[in-house]
């Protein structure tokens, strides 16, 4: 190894802390791998397809679309997925696993007679198409596989809340070898390919999807070029172990200066946790033209975007990142001009290439984007975006109003996917009466005032209800009288409402309704145990993002024993690389639902910096 690392930062995992594959990720390829080192995916932004992955994994059962114990099932199975790859075929005696800058895996393996390994996955900064796996030994390997049962699919998009299957193309890939060092994957369908090579490595001749391999000195590298679609120029480069390792230093020494730029808040037990909500945001940041950027909710389980975690993703990037406004008007470029609205509204989710999946009307689906605009103008004080944007705002806000029933506005769905059984949502509206006061300097000043204040006194008069003879606010209304209680770990507008300035903290119906949120009365969103907390029916469990705003609801009201107690649920809950999961098992914090999920990091992050 002509380079020592001993410069970078080297955190070492723990595994008792909860496993899940590790991530990697360059500009256009992310993927995961497994606790051996092998791949789980490697994956790239399809133009027609959206997302499209190589992966061991079999495509998913279309018969099972809306069976939500099936998908559940899959989605569970993939963390724990043996993946493909390069892979010794003894078990090493000792295991451990490093993050090199809270960004590259590294994994270190002792044989038992004394062979040791380090393995490095990474993709190059100057060869952005390529995932690099560089390993390190006392002495080269005779036992290695390489595992080839996988395929080029497009990505299963496996929803709770199916909002409408689409025909997946053939996930037939041919396995071709080329030479002594070079195997080539293929799948027509997606006008799709993988090349594979070996520095340093070879294997038999065999076309199996199993294959012998050995190395021919101590440190080799198998490389998996995987260009942009279409694009037929991009070849694969030519490495020498001597460059993969100048690569690997590169990588390193960028994202040092990158940490060196970054302001988090300065919180010892979750400073991974915040650093993963930087670097996933930038994992799920997928570039579908030189101006416009997608926002995946995660790049493994679900490549999907949704305006409201979106926002979440990009809004934490602003006070810790000076490049962040960058970052927000890709977005906003990639929201209002690639994002397709055949309805004349945002749908529910998205695939990268800006199709619409799911036709459901969400309310506040509206209106984030037009929140994230502001923050943007506010930011860098550049109004071009809102000149360029003019027609699709006139647009979305006539519909808006077309829909307004004198201070009250319908929605189809919940934030989280789920059917409502009444038309009006309370954090919905609180959402609506901040974006409309924040849009107001620079749109139709007086009308959105006006209408912020007609929902101001909608909210106080309708959702304001007598619930266990104390007033407190009601989740859904009818407009007539009718009204449901219960509250849900998605609707953090309720928790921000001090933030914004919608009500106060001490203002009594707010504070009813958040100490009804967090308690047993709470039928459906609270989950007692050890680890006891606010979920969502959508997936019943605690959710980290009910402990962010449970975490918030300690900040507003100063009471600092409840803020230590979320803090150090969050840091139990949180997986080995400070991923935090969508829901976990209030017994025993294990990850029910979701591995990979960008939005309550990011949400973390954003709580904690309006604390600080």
């Amino acid at each position: 190894m002509p380079y020592s690392f001993h410069a970078y930062r080297q955190r070492l995992l723990d595994v008792n802390q909860g496993y899940k594959p590790l991530d990697f990720f360059g500009h256009g390829l992310t993927g995961s791998i497994t606790a051996d080192a092998r791949l789980l995916s490697i994956n790239r932004y399809h133009p027609e397809h959206g997302y499209i992955t190589l992966t061991a994994f079999s495509p998913f059962d279309e018969a099972k679309r809306y069976d939500s114990d099936a998908v559940r099932a899959y989605r569970s199975h993939l963390a724990v997925q043996e993946g493909f790859g390069l892979v010794a075929y003894d078990a090493p005696q000792q295991r451990q696993v490093f993050l090199l800058e809270d960004v590259i895996p590294h994994f270190r393996f002792v044989w038992q007679k004394g062979t040791a390994a380090d393995v490095y996955t990474f993709t190059p900064p100057d060869y952005p198409d390529c995932v690099v796996q560089l390993w390190s030994c006392s002495q080269p390997l005779e036992f290695l596989s390489l595992n080839l049962e996988c395929s080029l699919q497009r990505c299963a998009y496996t929803q709770l809340t199916e909002g409408g299957p689409m025909s997946p193309p053939s996930s037939q890939t041919s396995l071709k070898q080329l030479n002594a060092h070079t195997l080539y994957l293929q799948n027509p369908a997606l006008q799709a390919a993988v090349t594979l090579h070996g520095v340093g490595l070879s294997w038999h001749s065999s076309l199996t999807n199993k294959i012998l391999a050995c190395s021919t000195a101590a440190e080799f590298a198998l490389i998996w070029h995987f260009p942009p679609i279409g694009d037929a120029s991009r070849t694969m480069p030519t490495f020498t172990i001597n460059e993969l390792w100048k690569q690997l230093e590169h990588a390193l020494a960028s994202w040092r200066d990158f940490w060196g730029q970054c302001a988090l808040p300065d919180i010892a037990p979750l400073e991974l946790p915040l650093r993963r909500a930087v670097t996933y945001a930038h994992l799920c940041a997928v570039p579908v033209s030189e101006e416009a950027t997608c926002i995946l909710t995660d790049h493994q389980l679900l490549p999907l975007s949704w305006n409201r975690d979106a926002y979440f993703v990009v809004r934490a990037l602003l006070p810790v990142r000076r490049d962040a406004v960058d970052f927000i008007r890709a977005h906003l470029i990639w929201m209002f001009e690639i994002a397709k609205r055949p309805n004349g509204y945002w749908e529910r989710a998205y695939l990268a290439n800006g199709t619409a999946k799911d036709p459901a009307f969400q309310l506040d689906q509206q209106l984030y984007p037009l929140l994230e605009l502001t923050d943007y103008i506010e930011a860098t004080g550049d109004t071009s975006l809102l000149s360029r944007f003019s027609a699709q705002i006139a647009s979305i806000l006539d519909l808006l109003f077309a829909r307004e029933q004198d201070g009250l506005f319908p929605t189809e769905e919940t934030p989280a996917d789920d059917p409502i059984s009444m038309p009006y949502h309370l954090s919905s509206h609180i959402l609506l009466w901040h974006t409309f006061r924040r849009l107001a300097p620079y749109w139709q000043g007086e009308r959105m005032l006006s209408t912020a204040q007609r929902v101001h006194e909608r909210i106080y008069r309708d959702f304001a209800v007598t619930g266990a003879e104390k007033p407190l606010f009601a989740y859904l209304i009818d407009g007539v009288g009718g009204y449901q209680l219960y509250q849900d770990a998605n609707d953090l507008p309720l928790a921000l409402a001090p933030y914004w300035g919608f009500c106060s903290p001490q203002d009594t119906v707010w504070l009813n309704t958040m100490v009804f949120a967090f308690s047993e009365a709470n039928k459906g969103g609270f989950y007692s145990g050890t680890y006891s907390g606010l979920g969502s029916i959508h997936t019943p469990a605690p959710w980290p993002l009910g402990d962010i705003q449970e975490y918030l609801f300690a900040a507003l009201t100063g009471d600092a024993a409840r803020r230590d107690d979320v803090i150090q649920r969050l840091t139990n809950i949180a997986q080995w690389d400070g991923a935090l999961p969508e829901a976990y098992d209030a017994s025993t914090s294990e990850v029910v639902s979701r591995h990979w999920f960008a939005w309550p990091n990011a949400a973390l992050l954003l709580a904690l910096t309006l604390d600080n």
